[in-house]
């Protein structure tokens, strides 16, 4: 059975460094993550120096603008990204902030696309992905449920492409109970295709998405939460993204759709008779004995005589001495 597409988040975890990026890529396919996601930032094309920082903790950062621009990879170093991870076969996936970065993941032949709850209702960026990948990500962290209603209707509408939202909330990190998993219910009911994307950094949270039918989980990765960066306390370390994968593997295997009762019951058989019980004496008794109803009790290995039989016994008189250790049979019975 199809479960869940689990996506590492890396973001900017990286810090810009190339090298940090690629062994993260590297971690994540190790552990058996089916895609790795990263932000794609041109702050020429994306920030003005009146953007305001989400959380201060870049000390050689001015302005957001500087932080995007000392994080972000050249298009040369994208390219080398993308295809490490088709070397290494894992999906490469990514977040433009900007239109100029939308055009520039198309240009590297990528087939799918992730919208931040940022831009849920970018219509630049939104018609743009609509009409040049197969699949659309989107987050839905600040976004009420009849917006949800209104892109999910124009995108589907016309050429149409796999568009999955995700259940998010923008808090970092998220508590458990605004996770909102309930509206998956809210999802399947007008048939929309849905996931996580995770801010809690909380691998239970994760599997209990899989758990209630989420086609995609995304969720932050990190080295250590001891690691610099706004987002490390909402993220999972490898470490817990492995047994995120073990659960799902595992989620999988119980859910098998081969599983068949009878079967299983068919090759258990003589196993069963082990298990089975028939009719014995609870006492030894004598030739010449009546044996009564509470004379006699269900004892182990399965045997020819069951409780459905009891009464053919009851009342009669033994034509031998018959141990307590043994089933009782119809030639003991006068």
């Amino acid at each position: 059975m199809s479960l869940a597409f689990l996506i590492g988040e890396i973001g900017l975890s990286h810090e810009g460094s190339l090298g940090l990026a690629i062994s993260m890529v590297q971690r994540a396919k190790e552990v058996g993550l089916d895609a790795v996601k990263f932000q794609m930032h041109f702050p020429e094309f994306e920030s003005t120096v009146d953007e305001s920082f989400r959380v201060k903790v870049f000390p050689q950062d001015k302005t957001r603008s500087d932080y995007w621009k000392r994080t972000s990879f050249t298009r040369d170093e994208w390219l080398h990204i993308y295809r490490f991870c088709q070397e290494i076969d894992i999906t490469f996936l990514c977040t433009p902030f900007s239109i100029e970065a939308a055009r520039f993941l198309k240009s590297l032949r990528a087939k799918s696309i992730k919208i931040a709850s940022g831009d849920f209702d970018n219509l630049e960026i939104i018609e743009f992905a609509k009409n040049n990948f197969e699949t659309i990500y989107l987050s839905t962290g600040f976004s009420y449920l009849h917006e949800i209603e209104e892109v999910h209707k124009m995108l589907t509408s016309g050429v149409v492409a796999n568009v999955v939202f995700l259940q998010c909330t923008s808090k970092y990190p998220t508590p458990l109970c605004d996770v909102g998993l309930m509206i998956f219910d809210w999802f399947e009911e007008r048939r929309i295709n849905y996931g996580l994307s995770d801010h809690t950094g909380n691998k239970y949270a994760i599997m209990a998405a899989i758990s209630k039918g989420a086609h995609v989980v995304e969720f932050h990765l990190v080295f250590s939460r001891s690691q610099f960066g706004p987002d490390s306390r909402a993220s999972l370390t490898f470490e817990e993204a492995r047994e995120v994968v073990d659960f799902k593997n595992v989620y999988r295997e119980v859910l098998s759709p081969s599983y068949s009762k009878d079967v299983v019951a068919k090759e258990l058989k003589e196993v069963r008779n082990l298990f089975g019980r028939a009719l014995a004496l609870k006492v030894s008794k004598k030739k010449g004995d009546l044996v009564l109803r509470e004379d006699l009790v269900l004892k182990k290995p399965k045997g020819r005589n069951g409780w459905d039989q009891v009464d053919n016994f009851v009342g009669r008189t033994l034509s031998r001495n018959v141990p307590s250790n043994r089933h009782i049979s119809e030639e003991d019975f006068e």
